[in-house]
C-alpha cells in the first residue's frame, strides 16, 4: 500500500500525532485499529488511488463492489471526528465511526459489538442496507483495487480485485509463511469461500493460533471471531480455539472479547 494516497491535498490533514490520536480515541471511546494509524502516520486521510473493494451482496453502486475514493484522517474538520454529527444527521447506526463516504453511502468501523479491531461495514443510509465488508481494517486495505471502465458499451466491466482465485494448496502455502500478507490474502480468499471448506479452515486457524508471531496469531483470532460469526466452525473447533488464545497471554484478551459464551 506505498502509493495509496494520490496527490492531492483534499481531506488532507495535519500530520499525526500521538496526542491527536489519544484525544480522539477518548472522545470516540474506543481503540482505532493499528493498520489505520499506520497509514495515517505516511499522510492524515485523503483521496486515494484506488476506488473499489469487493462486496458480497449488490449495493445500490455495483452489483458486486462499492465506491470508495477517499480515507478520513483523525481530525475534526474532515476527519473521523465528524462521526456522531453525521451519525445523527444520516440516520446512521451508532457505536461505529465513518472513515469514508459522504451524502448516501458510508464506509465505517463497528464498533457494535468490540471496542478494539472492528469489522469493516458498508451503510447505504437510504435503504437501511449495512453489509460487512471485511474483518478488519488491515483486510479491508488488503482489498482495496481500482475499478476501470472500458471505453464504449462496457462500463460494467470489472478488473479482477486483488484476491484472485487459489487454490487450496495455495492457500495452504500462503498461510505457512510468515509472511502476513500472504497469510491475509489466503485468509480473505477463505472467508469468500468457505462453502465445503469449512473443515480445513478450522484446522488452518488452530494452527495459526500457534504460530509464534504476534501478528499472525491476531489475525487468527480476529478470523475465528468472523468465521465462528457466520456459522463456519464447529462447536468443538471453537472451544480448541479459546483453549488456545485463554493459554497465550500474548492474545488472551481476544478470548473475552470475543468467545465470552464458551
Amino acid at each position: 500500500m506505498k502509493t495509496i494516497w494520490r496527490d492531492d491535498d483534499y481531506y488532507k490533514l495535519l500530520p499525526l500525532t500521538d496526542k491527536a490520536v489519544e484525544d480522539a480515541e477518548e472522545k470516540l471511546k474506543v481503540k482505532l485499529p493499528e493498520s489505520y494509524l499506520n497509514l495515517l502516520k505516511e499522510q492524515n486521510g485523503g483521496y486515494i488511488n484506488y476506488n473499489s473493494f469487493p462486496s458480497s451482496v449488490p449495493t445500490s453502486w455495483a452489483e458486486d463492489h462499492i465506491h470508495i475514493d477517499h480515507i478520513l484522517g483523525v481530525g475534526e474538520e474532515d476527519g473521523i471526528l465528524q462521526s456522531e454529527y453525521l451519525i445523527k444527521e444520516w440516520g446512521l447506526p451508532t457505536n461505529i465511526v465513518l472513515f469514508s463516504g459522504e451524502g448516501h453511502s458510508w464506509v465505517a468501523f463497528d464498533y457494535r459489538n468490540t471496542k478494539k479491531e472492528p469489522p469493516i461495514i458498508y451503510i447505504d443510509s437510504d435503504s437501511e442496507q449495512v453489509i460487512e465488508l471485511a474483518p478488519n481494517f488491515e483486510t479491508f486495505l488488503n482489498g482495496l483495487y481500482v475499478e476501470e471502465e472500458k471505453e464504449e458499451e462496457l462500463e460494467d466491466a470489472y478488473i479482477e480485485p486483488v484476491v484472485t482465485h487459489l487454490t487450496l494448496d495455495e492457500v495452504d502455502t500462503a498461510l505457512s509463511t510468515s509472511n502476513e500478507q500472504e497469510v491475509i490474502r489466503a485468509l480473505n480468499f477463505l472467508y469468500e469461500n468457505t462453502k465445503e471448506n469449512e473443515y480445513f479452515i478450522e484446522q488452518k486457524l488452530i494452527v495459526l493460533l500457534q504460530n509464534p508471531i504476534l501478528e499472525i496469531k491476531q489475525l487468527a483470532a480476529n478470523y475465528a471471531n468472523h468465521f465462528n460469526e457466520v456459522g463456519i466452525l464447529s462447536s468443538k473447533g471453537v472451544e480448541e480455539m479459546v483453549s488456545i488464545i485463554r493459554k497465550d497471554k500474548e492474545i488472551e484478551y481476544y478470548a473475552d472479547m470475543y468467545f465470552d459464551e464458551n
